[in-house]
């Protein structure tokens, strides 16, 4: 296995070191009966078991995935390994915030146009200007509220990649942007009266019928260098799964609206280009969009992916451990990741297969 050059990992080490303090304190969240969800769903029809057999080797021997889950019209395809051990979903939580923000937006919470002026929103730490007061809902999630400060959970490509503050208006760039996603998450809980955690819960984990997510399974961390904490979700590769399969069903569950099938259509448009970051080609609001392959995905740090495939109603989970403490998270940081995105591209393609007639 290769081991990344040192001057990565304490870069990595750094910008992670106080998420792993915080994620310490958590419990192991083992549920003592492992992949217990396999019950919970009906089978789905299998055209080619092959394919089956071939992504469960390929999981085995090509890939470091501790966790793999497969939906398909709302049945289970395949699950493989710890699927229900809730894990760190490091930036896939934002694709999670994005369905509750539809679900707020809904229930007349806010608005997209709102302004941070409007919401009372700026930062003690480095005050926002007037004309970064005016970055409306609706810019931040598309990461394009033109506000350039540090944020807690950055990692030095971020922080490499910033513009320099004041170099553009509020929704003409776009910039993967901490600051964005973590003020989010404070809108939400300020304008709703709801934790994310509680939300989560109520709004999506309960109606989907999720097996280990709690509320507390969300935390939080806060850094030196702005007023707004990061928000930090654990959740297990089957929970995920059963989010996934909302947006591959327009928002529905067994026929039941969760999230408005109006949002799951507008935040997985194309709004901005996302040049460099293969296999996506735009970004949403909070999705990353796989044009070419018609697919919306939820990525995040250390090999945690859910691909959400509309036109065959299939939702793809692949998950990696990446622990619940300092020494864990440091020692995931030494091994190299590269290829996590093809190899699960790799297992749509098998998946896709496995249900499709021949032809």
């Amino acid at each position: 296995m290769k081991i990344r050059p040192w001057k990565a990992v304490v870069i990595g080490l750094s910008a992670c070191l106080s998420l792993a303090v915080a994620v310490a304190a958590l419990p192991p969240f083992r549920t003592g009966e492992r992949n217990a969800f396999a019950t919970s769903l009906p089978p789905a029809r299998v055209v080619d078991p092959g394919a089956l057999a071939q992504a469960h080797a390929f999981l085995v021997h090509e890939t470091r995935f501790d966790a793999f889950v497969a939906l398909h019209e709302g049945r289970q395809l395949m699950a493989w390994g710890e699927a229900d051990l809730p894990i760190n979903t490091h930036s896939v939580r934002k694709s999670l915030l994005s369905a509750l923000y539809g679900i707020a937006i809904a229930k007349g919470y806010l608005r997209l146009d709102q302004t941070l002026a409007e919401l009372g929103i700026d930062d003690a730490v480095v005050p926002l200007t007037a004309a970064e007061k005016q970055a409306t809902v609706r810019d931040l999630l598309m990461s394009r509220s033109g506000i350039y400060l540090e944020a807690a959970g950055e990692v030095q490509a971020m922080k490499d990649g910033r513009p320099r503050r004041g170099s553009h208006r509020h929704g003409e760039h776009f910039y993967y942007n901490n600051w964005d996603f973590n003020v989010l998450g404070v809108i939400f809980e300020r304008r709703t009266g709801l934790s994310i955690g509680q939300a989560l819960y109520e709004w999506i984990a309960r109606p989907t019928g999720m097996t280990t997510f709690k509320p507390e399974h969300v935390i939080y961390e806060q850094a030196r260098h702005s007023q707004h904490r990061q928000f930090v979700i654990f959740m297990s590769a089957a929970d995920l799964a059963r989010f996934g399969m909302l947006y591959a069903d327009g928002g529905r569950w067994r026929g039941q609206p969760i999230i408005p099938a109006a949002w799951v259509e507008e935040s997985t448009r194309a709004w901005s280009e996302a040049p460099d970051q293969p296999p996506f080609d735009h970004y949403g609001y909070l999705w990353w969009i796989d044009s070419d392959a018609g697919t919306a995905w939820a990525d995040g740090w250390g090999g945690q992916f859910l691909l959400v495939d509309p036109h065959r109603r299939l939702a793809l989970v692949s998950r990696n451990d990446t622990g619940r403490s300092r020494l864990q998270l440091g020692w995931f940081m030494l091994f190299d990741g590269d290829g996590w995105r093809s190899h699960h591209e790799q297992l749509h393609r098998w998946m896709i297969q496995a249900v499709a007639p021949a032809g």
